[in-house]
C-alpha cells in the first residue's frame, strides 16, 4: 500500500519498508497491466465496429425495402421493349438448354447430374419471382 501511495505521488524508488515478495507482485502487477488491458479495450472496440456494422445492415435493409416499395416501372418504347424480350428469350433458351441437359442425364441415372437440374429450377424460379413483381408494382394506386 505505500508502494502505491508513492507512486501515485511520483517517488520512483523502492521503499525501505516492504518485503520483497509484496514488491515482487507489485512489480508484476505495474509490468502485466498492458498485457491485463489490451484484451478488454480489444473487446470493447470489437463490440463498438459490431454495433457500427449491425446498424449500418439495418439502414441498408431498411433503405433498400423502401426503395423497391417505392419502385414503379415506367412503360417502355418499342426499341426498347423489343431489346429486353430478346434477351429474355435468349436467358430462357440458356436456361431450357441447361435444364434439358440436366434432367435427361438425371433420367439416364448419370451421377452428378442433379446440380444441373437443380440450378435450372432455381434459375427458373427466379425469373418468375422477377416477372411476378414486374406484374404487381405496375399497377397504381396504393395497397
Amino acid at each position: 500500500m505505500a508502494v502505491t501511495a508513492q507512486q501515485a505521488l511520483g517517488v520512483g524508488r523502492r521503499p525501505l519498508r516492504v518485503g520483497r515478495i509484496r514488491y515482487g507482485l507489485w512489480w508484476l502487477d505495474q509490468a502485466t497491466v498492458g498485457v491485463r488491458v489490451w484484451p478488454r479495450s480489444a473487446a470493447a472496440g470489437t463490440v463498438a465496429v459490431g454495433r457500427e456494422l449491425r446498424w449500418a445492415t439495418e439502414l441498408t435493409a431498411r433503405a433498400t425495402v423502401a426503395r423497391i416499395d417505392a419502385a414503379r416501372p415506367e412503360p417502355w418504347n418499342d426499341r426498347r421493349l423489343l431489346a429486353f424480350v430478346t434477351v429474355v428469350a435468349v436467358c430462357a433458351l440458356g436456361v431450357a438448354l441447361v435444364l434439358g441437359l440436366g434432367v435427361a442425364r438425371w433420367a439416364m441415372t448419370a451421377s452428378g447430374s442433379l446440380p444441373f437440374a437443380a440450378v435450372g429450377a432455381i434459375a427458373v424460379g427466379v425469373a418468375f419471382l422477377v416477372l411476378a413483381y414486374l406484374v404487381f408494382a405496375s399497377r397504381r394506386g396504393g395497397r
